[in-house]
């Protein structure tokens, strides 16, 4: 009876000894956590714990909750790493319950959904730092420069923020800054009146004035002439603009970002870019990690871009094999995510089963990468550390499933785990499909 009432409790909780051990945790905090009972009590908090303790800031609470009773209050916050779709906030509270023998750490989840944002697709570490800076971005009207190589997903990353922001009824325009001639990008950013120049027949208003109470993405600024430039600050610093040909200045109400994919440090060093104005625009740095540099994040790319191709195309569901998907593994990406979403849809459209094989990945892929398909194995073929335990968790989840009757709780009672570790196995992508962009990820946060 009592372990049941500790079970209903709504808010996950930890009970600790004076030395920081587990003594009890109850069933609201495995799911909290993403861990079993088993896993955590009769072991210190800190040794279970110990990266996210430190990744958050709670050492020092907890010590000070065990050693002079000091109750603590606090707040964190963590992204779902596969979709920039909810907020996972979390409310941690611990008490003393006898003074130096019992204390009590209390934490409630707390998810908050942002269905308006487009999907940005990761789960590595340089996608969380990224998510977490969008939403710091959403909360302010600062200035924010997006830096990234072409095809990373700049403008996917300004229509975030300002999805999440308070202008988020407002307008979102981007303007390329690279694409028009200085005198053509003028007109468009600050408009023009009748009789400014040879063809200005009417009066057009600009960006900054059809961006008013929305947000303006001004997209490779690191193109634009030093003339050009000078006007852009003195706006940006008057928050007013004067159309072509005219003499009143106009009052502009606009949240602006801007994107490039220069260094600008560099191009600041060499005189092309004014040092006033880079560090005008770089009040807030959001960038975004090459796709060679998160390899990790290509399976749950490959499955949004196919479920894209399914919804585009209607060719049914395809599923992608492994020594395909290796392939993409090992391709360098010059052209980053945009480059993948070409390609998925190209395999998609020229596989004629329900399967994509290495041969229908377009020709550069399999030539460029011919002689790189062993940087996936180890010294003497064998698969890497990750490879292979990933093989062998899924093998063992198999086994599981075969002896419980296909039972997930009752594989999860032999293997003394909890079930939400075996459905982290079971949902991680052997092959890539479409289906995997269409679970609702875990709500767990691991303290």
């Amino acid at each position: 009876m009592e372990r049941l009432l500790f079970d209903s409790l709504p808010l996950g909780v930890f009970l600790l000894d004076h030395r920081g051990v587990v003594l009890a945790i109850n069933h609201q905090q495995e799911i909290n956590s993403g861990v079993s009972r088993h896993e955590v009590e009769g072991r210190r908090i800190g040794e279970v714990f110990s990266g996210v303790l430190q990744k958050y800031g709670l050492v020092e609470p907890l010590e000070r909750l065990l050693t002079d009773g000091t109750h603590f209050r606090m707040e964190i916050e963590r992204y779902e790493p596969q979709f920039l779709r909810k907020l996972l906030r979390f409310r941690l509270w611990g008490y003393p319950l006898v003074p130096r023998e019992l204390f009590i750490v209390l934490t409630e989840g707390v998810d908050q959904e942002h269905p308006a944002a487009p999907d940005i697709l990761g789960e590595s570490e340089s996608m969380e730092r990224v998510f977490w800076l969008i939403e710091r971005a959403a909360r302010v009207d600062a200035m924010a420069l997006i830096l990234g190589e072409t095809g990373t997903g700049k403008e996917l990353v300004a229509r975030a923020i300002h999805s999440r922001s308070h202008r988020k009824r407002g307008p979102f325009l981007a303007v390329n800054c690279g694409a028009l001639p200085e005198q053509l990008l003028e007109s468009a950013l600050f408009g023009h009146e009748r009789g400014a120049f040879t063809g200005a027949n009417r009066q057009v208003k600009g960006y900054f004035e059809a961006a008013n109470h929305g947000t303006l993405l001004l997209d490779e600024i690191g193109e634009t002439s030093p003339a050009f430039q000078v006007k852009l600050l003195r706006v940006l610093e008057s928050g007013k603009v004067t159309r072509l040909g005219g003499t009143a200045p106009i009052a502009t109400d606009v949240r602006v970002l801007c994107s490039t994919n220069r260094n600008l440090e560099e191009e600041v060093r060499a005189g092309r870019f004014r040092k006033d104005l880079y560090y005008r625009i770089n009040v807030l740095q959001i960038r975004l990690p090459a796709l060679r540099d998160r390899i990790e994040d290509i399976p749950l790319l490959v499955a949004g871009f196919l479920q894209e191709a399914i919804q585009k195309h209607g060719l049914g569901e395809k599923t992608m094999t492994q020594p395909a998907l290796e392939r993409l593994r090992t391709y360098a990406w010059p052209g980053n995510v945009r480059e993948l979403a070409n390609v998925i849809e190209s395999a998609y459209i020229v596989a004629p089963g329900r399967v994509i094989q290495e041969h229908h990945l377009p020709r550069r892929i399999l030539e460029s990468t011919a002689g790189n398909m062993q940087g996936s194995l180890g010294l003497g073929g064998m698969p890497s550390y990750e490879e292979a335990k990933r093989r062998f968790q899924r093998q063992y989840l198999e086994h599981l499933l075969e002896l419980s009757g296909g039972d997930m709780k009752a594989a999860a009672r032999i293997a003394g785990v909890h079930p939400s570790t075996l459905y982290r196995i079971r949902e991680r992508p052997n092959r890539a499909s479409p289906s995997r962009t269409r679970r609702k990820g875990s709500s767990t946060v691991r303290f």
